[in-house]
């Protein structure tokens, strides 16, 4: 009895433990995102010492990592992922600031040899103090589909909302490409959103995170409504998801942002959201050469400020290799 009285206040520390996510008493509430650390184990110093100088430079109150934080091929074994895990963890849990991921369509390639599925890792990662994951709902596509709300500065009503999404790997053979956010997942966020609403009495808005874009990035950027570099194309699934029309319909989500493109950064406003890339924060895997004197702008993260008075609205940059900031948008 004993032991198990101490295993539940052993739980339930950890959980207490785990951060909240409030405005601060000035009503401003910043994000930073980082995708595509793209490493093994042995993370390279220079993506660690990036991440550190732009949190240290921002000091956001959330951090969220827009997939592929472990490279396809990397990691034999299960202490192998966790290991990479933790390098990746390391400067956000050293700053006790809170963070998050959504699964890239590279995280998971070492199930082959790991056989250690997502609901595992997921867990793995939930296991660090200042993680925010979790499995998300059962029986949809994905893992970590999920959505954190934001408390006021003074109050515990939410203000804001962080959705997080698994846009998947690879589609069927059949269908070729990359994979894409499936009707169960959009059903699954179009009716939280309406409950969200019902309980609260308004809508609640929120930015939306997943890695793989959607065509409507690329519509974007061909009618040339963008700033920023775009140095690829998109990689988007042959799938049409209808998540952006569900996004556009309920009005909540006033942007989506992606990763999966190492070397794009812009960002613009399509149909009344903003669509963007963060660009890659790690150095092990593809972008442009050291000797192009467009690289140390090819790499960083992106900064989001929300307002207390007006969530409605926010503005955006990016943070580069060099410490330089883009263009606010």
């Amino acid at each position: 009895m004993a032991l198990a009285v101490l295993i539940f206040a052993f739980v339930q520390s950890a959980w207490a433990a785990k951060p909240e996510l409030r405005f601060r008493a000035d009503g401003t509430f910043k994000i930073v995102s980082f995708s595509d650390t793209q490493d093994d184990e042995t993370l390279d110093p220079r993506t660690t010492a990036l991440m550190e100088r732009i949190l240290d430079a921002e000091k956001p109150d959330f951090v969220v990592i827009i997939g592929d934080c472990i490279a396809g091929g990397a990691c034999a074994t299960i202490d192998e992922v966790k290991q990479a895990i933790t390098q990746v963890a390391h400067p956000m849990e050293k700053r006790k600031i809170p963070w998050a991921i959504v699964f890239g369509n590279h995280d998971m390639e070492h199930y082959g040899k790991t056989k250690w599925g997502k609901e595992g890792v997921i867990d793995f990662y939930a296991s660090f103090p200042c993680n925010l994951n979790v499995r998300g709902p059962e029986r949809i596509h994905g893992v970590g589909n999920a959505h954190l709300l934001v408390k006021g500065s003074k109050t515990d009503s939410p203000v804001f909302n962080i959705w997080l999404i698994d846009s998947g790997m690879y589609a069927p053979a059949r269908i070729g490409g990359y994979d894409w956010i499936h009707a169960d997942q959009v059903n699954w966020y179009y009716n939280t959103s309406k409950a969200l609403q019902s309980r609260y009495g308004r809508k609640i808005p929120g930015l939306m995170f997943f890695h793989i874009p959607i065509h409507e990035f690329t519509d974007m950027a061909k009618a040339g409504k963008i700033v920023g570099d775009r140095l690829e194309g998109e990689g988007s699934s042959k799938i049409h998801s209808a998540i952006f029309a569900s996004v556009l319909e309920r009005g909540d989500v006033k942007g989506i942002f992606c990763g999966h493109e190492h070397i794009n950064s812009f960002v613009g406003e399509w149909k009344g959201i903003r669509l963007g890339y963060g660009a890659s924060a790690g150095f092990a895997d593809y972008n442009l050469p050291d000797n192009d004197p467009r690289v140390n702008r090819t790499r960083g993260g992106r900064v989001y400020l929300i307002k207390e008075s007006d969530p409605w609205t926010f503005t955006t940059w990016m943070r580069f290799t060099d410490n330089t900031t883009g263009e606010r948008f």
